[in-house]
Parts: C-alpha cells; sequence; structure tokens
C-alpha cells in the first residue's frame, strides 16, 4: 500500500469516527454542535478522497497512455535497443574528415 493511500485511509477511517461522535452529540442534545461538525467532517472527507482519485487518475492516465515522446511497444515486448557509436579511447588518435 503506498504512502498517499495510508493517509487517505487513515482520513477517511477518521472522518467515520468524527461523523459519529456528531450523532453522540446529537442524541446528547447538542444538535448546533453535531451539525456544524458533521457538515465540516463531511466536506473535509469528500474533499480529500476527491483530491486523491483525481490524482489517482492522473497519474494511471500519464502511466497507461502512449505520448508522442515515448515508443510504442507493447505489453512484454522489450523495448528497441538504440545503437550508441563507442567512443575512442585516449590513446586512439581521432580521424577527422575534411569537407
Amino acid at each position: 500500500m503506498s504512502f498517499s493511500k495510508m493517509i487517505v485511509a487513515f482520513l477517511l477511517a477518521n472522518g467515520v469516527i468524527w461523523i459519529y461522535a456528531s450523532y453522540l452529540l446529537a442524541y446528547m442534545g447538542r444538535v448546533q454542535i453535531a451539525e456544524t461538525l458533521s457538515r465540516t467532517v463531511v466536506v473535509e472527507v469528500l474533499g480529500v478522497i476527491a483530491i486523491y482519485a483525481a490524482k489517482a487518475l492522473l497519474e494511471n492516465l500519464s502511466k497507461h497512455n502512449t505520448w508522442p515522446d515515448k515508443p510504442k511497444t507493447v505489453i512484454g515486448d522489450p523495448v528497441p535497443a538504440v545503437e550508441i557509436a563507442p567512443e575512442p579511447l585516449d590513446d586512439e588518435p581521432c580521424e577527422k574528415t575534411k569537407m
């Protein structure tokens, strides 16, 4: 589980506990505080989850999208090797061609 998933899970569990605490406050007769607490917690919990979902969506789109600068490969196919000319060693003279 990634770090951001752990944070979202913690915040979700914490939000659920706070919502149940607001129900307990309403049962005890403190309706005004319970209503304000419940509204605030729901907005905060849904906001965090919505932001996390948007972040995950963008990450998945970026990971699974074929960008113009990436070579098109099929999953499982090896990435084509690019041939690189070897550099001359220090003791080998470089041949210069005249135009």
